[in-house]
């Protein structure tokens, strides 16, 4: 079997987003668990054929991804938080229940006239 192959059963099997969703403590996936399922496909894809192919045969794949993903999600230095997790982190989240009404609601600051209009 080779590593595409393995990568293609485990991605058929979800085997990956359960981890995902373990070490988060959460049931059903995130945005960004959903993000860190595929950074450790890529991961598993970019890894020695070698020693996935080892891994796979003696049944240690599942430990191997779960410490990938325990590393990616926990870590402020790994690819998947300096990707995601940092910028989620950094941006103010959208109410998506401000509608038009809202806007509407919400008044402009009063005009004010710049110090160098003022003199003329």
């Amino acid at each position: 079997m080779t590593r595409q192959e393995i990568v293609a059963k485990l991605a058929q099997e979800g085997i990956v987003e359960r981890m995902c969703a373990n070490i988060a403590h959460v049931r059903e996936l995130t945005p960004d668990l959903k993000d860190l399922a595929q950074t450790i496909y890529l991961v598993l894809l970019e890894y020695d054929e070698e020693k996935i192919v080892d891994l796979w045969e003696s049944n240690a794949i599942g430990f191997f991804i779960a410490r990938i993903a325990a590393n990616q999600y926990n870590s402020k230095t790994s690819p998947f938080y300096k990707l995601f997790r940092r910028f989620r982190d950094k941006s103010d989240i959208l109410n998506p229940q401000l509608n038009d009404e809202d806007e509407e609601d919400i008044q402009a600051p009063p005009y004010s006239v710049s110090r160098s209009a003022r003199r003329r």
